[in-house]
């Protein structure tokens, strides 16, 4: 098999999706006994600790040392605008499902980004795709209620600082992948660190390990993230972010142990079949010379 750069991206894509549904599914077995900020602030410090184990015992510095810091901690922040928003709206009445439809319009927020940012163009094709696997994930996730159109800004929000979060990590490809991941915890568990006190529910050693896994799966993620913005342009990839959904409801119906309905089966369908038909109608690219490759795994 010729391990070209189209198919490394697909599959470095496909284990971020997978992972990040994974880490989602996991953290919803300790929603209902702990607040959300202190399980993303748990999460995050299990994320430091990680890095340290895996990429900093010989030498630490590396773990800090950047030419833009507060580049970093920016693009941090956008790891608690995505939790903060999703709290706010939900207790503001929006249901779940509302407000993971509305996210998903990030893949087309991204290729906005990209071409303001970085100036990179996606082609009508890319745009096309985007738009239909957004109106794909409408169709399996719908009908809703109409919120007030204020209530809006949640999920918005939540999707702008997941695109913003893609985009900043596209600008960092420079910089070492062991040094973004751990600014990236860094700057959430600073954020979240005046909040966490108040609310505090002391957790039990299972629940110690289950967040330990979280952060495993989420740090995983992260970091073929970090392999994946570097390797393509995110213009380039965007839409392949929807190929999040199939594994988030697989993991939901494994954990609920209840069948999909065949609604929700033909949107999944569409939505994978329309992405990766365009995924194979691209033309080949180049992969960007004089990137940073110490990742701590070699040539990753």
């Amino acid at each position: 098999m010729n391990w070209t750069p189209d198919r490394h991206g697909l599959m470095l894509t496909t284990a971020f999706v997978a992972l990040w549904a994974a880490e989602e599914a996991l953290t919803g077995l300790l929603m209902g006994r702990y607040g959300l900020d202190q399980i993303v602030w748990m999460r995050f410090v299990w994320h430091i600790v990680l890095l340290y184990l895996l990429f900093g015992r010989r030498e630490p510095a590396l773990l800090w040392r950047t030419q833009r810091p507060l580049f970093q901690l920016a693009r941090a922040a956008m790891m608690v605008g995505m939790p903060a928003c999703w709290i706010m709206g939900l207790h503001r009445g929006l249901s779940p499902a509302v407000l993971m439809s509305v996210f998903w319009i990030a893949p087309l927020m991204i290729l906005a980004l990209a071409r303001l940012f970085l100036g990179e163009r996606a082609s009508p094709t890319v745009w096309l795709a985007a738009l239909l696997a957004c109106a794909g994930v409408f169709a399996l996730t719908g009908p809703h209620a109409l919120p007030q159109p204020l209530l809006l800004v949640f999920p918005l929000g939540m999707a702008m600082c997941f695109s913003l979060y893609v985009v900043m990590t596209r600008a960092l490809r420079r910089e070492r992948t062991r040094t973004n991941l751990f600014y990236t915890g860094l700057g959430v568990c600073l954020a979240l660190a005046p909040l966490v006190p108040s609310g505090w529910v002391t957790p039990t050693p299972l629940d110690v390990g289950l967040v330990g896994a979280v952060a495993l799966l989420g740090l995983g993620g992260l970091f073929a993230l970090e392999r994946l913005t570097a390797a393509a342009p995110v213009s380039r990839t965007a839409p392949l972010v929807y190929l999040q959904i199939p594994f988030a409801l697989g993991f939901a119906w494994a954990l609920e142990l209840h069948d999909p309905s065949l609604r929700t089966l033909a949107g999944v369908l569409f939505t994978v079949v329309v992405v990766l038909y365009v995924w194979r109608r691209q033309r080949p690219f180049r992969r960007e010379a004089g990137l940073a490759t110490d990742t701590g795994f070699g040539s990753l």
